[in-house]
């Protein structure tokens, strides 16, 4: 058992699992939150740190991530470091939470404790300035796992357990997964010619899990499976897996896959020549353009080659999509002009319903232009990028509301309005 559990961690380390990372400068990080008593005493599976971001809307739309270990870990929380350092500049809040490892309990305690962190979550969401209604959830390996089971076992009394905060949803509303083993007693059957971890054994990461050898056990490894759940009211799925996947064959999404597509149900399955179990390699640019893309929606399919490429940009919008995030802003821009120079405003109306809590628009101009002064906002440029930020007393633009701002420039030739303005990262419709 030691053997084949750690074999698999040292792969588990030696292909990218998440590592820790110092949070980005504009977010404060909340750590080792208990969202339920330790079980067993001392240990960390009950844990979870928040990423708050600083800037964007309020309340935030959530991410909640945890890190594949094999099922071995109860603390790989500090992957969503990463996570949050590429979404809490976009505004979204990242949560990265533990669950208790297999050698402390079995399986559903698993899927119990993330159902628990989400209840927990949403019962504080007005602490946090978190939306109730706009929760996702991703993870790699069997953070994947994790997260499938969490957005296709919504309403599942046997798997909601009584961890911690009850009485209060653990509906996540999209999700995203890397990789995850979805029917357990295939796995050993789908391994690369070259071979690959065997499932089936006493020892492995699936049988420690559930309790039991899993060839030995069906009806409890079928509970176990994702695929169980697939229905087609589902939340919507975007799943990815490389082609030379070592450890969790690829052929695990295949199949869940073809099981959302025959229940009607909302998922992109993205697949990855060449790649193996890390994330480095499900998104290695010089992939685009090879990887094959699935998806399937109101029993209908589209097949594409290369046209969604794994990026955490295409990501960003898939999640925004899942989570209903569409533009919020419209912008204002006027000019007074003179020989050599002018004056500009910039007003900002938040078109959504949510508000917004401190403000970054920007833009790129299209000539010459060079800010000289700025008033109700502190505005800075470098080359023809320009960054206009709240000035403190107008941080704040409720649903409906606006916020305006001015500025004086110079500029020969052409003055033309800039082509677009992002307000905390999201394209603003332009008001002409």
């Amino acid at each position: 058992m030691a053997t084949v559990v750690g074999t698999v961690m040292t792969v588990l380390a030696a292909v990218g699992v998440s590592m820790a990372v110092a949070p980005p400068a504009h977010a404060a990080v909340i750590s080792d939150i208990a969202y339920a008593s330790a079980q067993p005493a001392g240990s960390r599976g009950h844990l979870l740190d928040l990423h708050l971001p600083s800037t964007g809307m309020t309340p935030r739309p959530l991410i909640i991530w945890h890190s594949g270990s094999a099922w071995t870990s109860d603390d790989s929380k500090a992957g969503a470091a990463e996570i949050a350092a590429v979404f809490n500049p976009l505004g979204f809040a990242v949560a990265g939470v533990n669950v208790r490892n297999s050698s402390q309990a079995i399986f559903p305690a698993q899927v119990h404790d993330i159902k628990a962190a989400i209840r927990w979550l949403r019962a504080n969401a007005a602490t946090y300035q978190l939306d109730p209604n706009r929760f996702a959830m991703a993870g790699d390996s069997s953070g994947a796992w994790l997260t499938q089971m969490a957005v296709f076992s919504g309403g599942v009394a046997a798997l909601e357990g009584t961890v911690g905060t009850t009485g209060v949803s653990s509906a996540v509303h999209t999700g995203l997964a890397f990789y995850s083993p979805t029917d357990f007693l295939q796995m050993n059957s789908q391994n690369l010619p070259t071979g690959g971890l065997d499932h089936n054994s006493p020892a492995s990461p699936e049988s420690l899990l559930v309790g039991c050898p899993i060839q030995t056990c069906p009806t409890a490894v079928a509970a176990a499976n994702p695929m169980t759940y697939v229905d087609s009211g589902d939340p919507p799925l975007l799943f990815l897996h490389g082609q030379a996947d070592f450890l969790v064959p690829h052929g695990q999404s295949v199949l869940l896959y073809n099981r959302i597509k025959a229940q009607c149900g909302n998922a992109t399955f993205v697949s990855v020549p060449a790649a193996d179990h890390m994330m480095v390699q499900i998104m290695d640019p010089a992939q685009y353009g090879n990887e094959t893309v699935k998806t399937t929606a109101n029993c209908g399919e589209t097949v594409s080659t290369g046209t969604l490429h794994p990026s955490w940009a295409n990501f960003t919008t898939w999640i925004r999509s899942g989570l209903k995030l569409g533009n919020a802003c419209e912008v204002t821009y006027a000019t007074g002009t003179w020989t050599g120079a002018f004056n500009g405003t910039a007003t900002i109306r938040n078109t959504g319903t949510t508000p917004i809590q401190n403000w970054t628009l920007q833009w790129t101009w299209g000539g010459n232009q060079q800010i000289t002064s700025a008033w109700n906002a502190t505005v800075t440029q470098t080359g023809a990028a320009v960054t206009a930020r709240d000035a403190g007393h107008n941080s704040y633009i409720g649903p409906g509301s606006s916020q305006s701002f001015g500025f004086s420039a110079t500029a020969t030739g052409s003055n033309a309005i800039p082509a677009q303005f992002k307000l905390n990262n999201i394209v603003c419709t332009r008001v002409p």
